[in-house]
């Protein structure tokens, strides 16, 4: 985007004219609001071609500078910034419901393994129950023949 020296003194001119400006700004805020297409409508139905023939000029030079700089209409801001929030909605969605599968897998391994200790311990037990069985069995039988 490049200005040179007439177009300067044309947008000047222009900005001058109480009318012009009027209008400038008013196609200026339509685009922030509505977007680039609506305001050239809104410029070509409300002001004459013949009242201001360096006007188009101007306003596709300030249509490139709006697109350079990345503006987007304030419709399209709302827009994203509601899609956004929803997005910020949905993934706190997703982790409450990951932190609760990880929550419900993590309480059932460790039922699983506290079934599985349970089952050891009572096995371990059975097993000395029988060793003591044994060796008072055995005990009994050494001292009985002792006798």
């Amino acid at each position: 985007m490049y200005f040179n020296q007439d177009m300067i003194k044309n947008m000047m001119d222009l900005l001058a004219n109480p009318l012009f400006k009027k209008g400038f700004f008013d196609f200026f805020l339509k685009m922030q609001q509505e977007g680039i297409e609506p305001a050239k409508k809104f410029w070509n139905v409300t002001y004459d071609k013949d009242l201001f023939p360096n006007a188009p000029d101007m306003f596709e030079k300030m249509v490139d500078f709006y697109n350079v700089l990345g503006f987007v209409p304030h419709a399209k801001y709302d827009e994203v910034l509601k899609e956004n929030e929803k997005l910020k909605e949905e993934i706190k969605f997703l982790r409450d419901t990951i932190k609760e599968l990880q929550l419900t897998i993590f309480k059932e391994g460790g039922e699983k393994v506290q079934a599985a200790w349970g089952t050891i311990i009572d096995k371990h037990s059975e097993m000395n129950k029988e060793i003591g069985k044994n060796f008072f069995a055995l005990f009994k039988q050494l001292h009985g023949s002792s006798e």
